[in-house]
């Protein structure tokens, strides 16, 4: 009975691990967002805010296959300008303006006119 209780408990600890290991461990886009973010000037936890409000599905995805396109930080910080941007609509619209956000409103819109040129 507790070899069983102990397994259970081992099983679960190994199942939490790899979900976190999952979202923020090598291969899950926080690194290279990270980069990007610093990059670019926007703080990360604003970078990653404005993703996630910008994009339909996973942020951390996007990130994953950009850095695994072997882009440059340049060619990758063009490329999430437009997620960047709706971000940007979604969080106003839903929070009102916010010093954070207009800090981020001009490099967003450098990033846009990059993508725009780009295409």
């Amino acid at each position: 009975m507790i070899q069983t209780a102990a397994l259970v408990g081992l099983a679960a600890l190994l199942a939490l691990l790899v979900f976190f290991w999952r979202r923020s461990g090598f291969g899950s886009g926080r690194a290279f967002g990270n980069r990007i973010a610093a990059h670019i000037g926007i703080p990360k936890n604003v970078f990653h805010m404005l993703l996630t409000h910008g994009v339909s599905g996973s942020p951390r995805d996007l990130l994953a296959s950009l850095a695994k396109s072997n882009m440059q930080l340049d060619q990758a910080s063009a490329q999430l300008g437009p997620p960047l941007a709706r971000g940007i609509q979604r969080m106003e619209a839903r929070f009102g303006t916010q010093e954070m956000v207009d800090k981020a409103k001009p490099i967003v819109a450098r990033l846009v006119s990059e993508f725009e040129r780009t295409r």
